[in-house]
This record gives C-alpha cells, structure tokens and sequence, in this order.
C-alpha cells in the first residue's frame, strides 16, 4: 500500500503525494516448499523401512520442516500473503509438534501418545491440509 506524503505548496496549499514502496525481499515459497517436500520424503522413507527414525530425520523436522518453514511464513506475512503465511507457519509448527510427539516421551518429559491420539492428531492435519486445498481451488472455473 503506498505511503502518503503532505508537502506545502508555495502558494500554501497542501499537494499529498503517493509514495510506492518496493519490496525487493526474496520469495519465500521455495524455502518452504523444500522444507516441507524434503522433510516429508524423508520421514516417508523411514516409513517404507528405508532407515531407521534417527537424528537425521528428526533433525529436518526441527530445522528445515520446522523452523525453516516458519521462517518461510513470516515473510509471506511480510509480503502480505495471508495462504502462505497460514500454510508455511502452520506445517512448521506441525514438524516441530510431530518431532516434539516422538522425541518428548523418550527423554521422559510426557507419556507417548496412544495410538489412537496420533490418529487423531493426523486427521486433524489432513482435515487441514482439506480446508487448504479447497482454498486454493475457490474462485477457478
């Protein structure tokens, strides 16, 4: 949204100029599509017995699905992006709660969850990742 100025003119009056801002930030949806993409293969390949669920893909969870795609939200949000930022902060904070979900019983902080707690903590994901899809689709013919 441009700025406005007031400046006085010589005869008194008062001009207001528009002054447009130019955002020259990078894009940040590369960032937090490879977060997510990357993460989300790894942890699926753990899934189909390809590696054990090791640092390795705890770590992605925390630092490249998790808080690199935070990161990723709030400069959407700068550039005022509001499905970006809803999108990219929310699967951030989904890695970080599913890292703090497997990691947080084995230190001894919280009881595992049951399993049918994790299902309905993937459902509500899923139901998530819905709403965000028909989002995307809303207003194309």
């Amino acid at each position: 949204m441009p700025a406005e100025t007031a400046n006085k003119n010589n005869n008194g009056s008062t001009a207001v100029q528009n002054i447009r801002q130019i955002d020259s930030t990078a894009n940040p949806a590369p960032l937090g599509l490879m977060g997510f993409g990357m993460t989300t293969v790894l942890l699926n390949l753990h899934n189909a017995g390809l590696f054990k669920l090791g640092s390795m893909i705890l770590c992605m969870g925390i630092f490249y699905g998790g808080l690199a795609q935070i990161i990723a939200g709030i400069m959407e949000w700068k550039k005022n992006n509001t499905f970006g930022t809803v999108a990219f902060t929310s699967y951030g904070c989904f890695w970080l709660s599913l890292v703090g979900l497997i990691v947080l019983p084995k230190m001894g902080l919280a009881e595992a969850p049951e399993n049918a707690a994790m299902v309905a903590y993937l459902v509500m994901w899923g139901i998530f990742t819905l709403v965000l899809f028909i989002g995307t689709q809303i207003g194309r013919a």
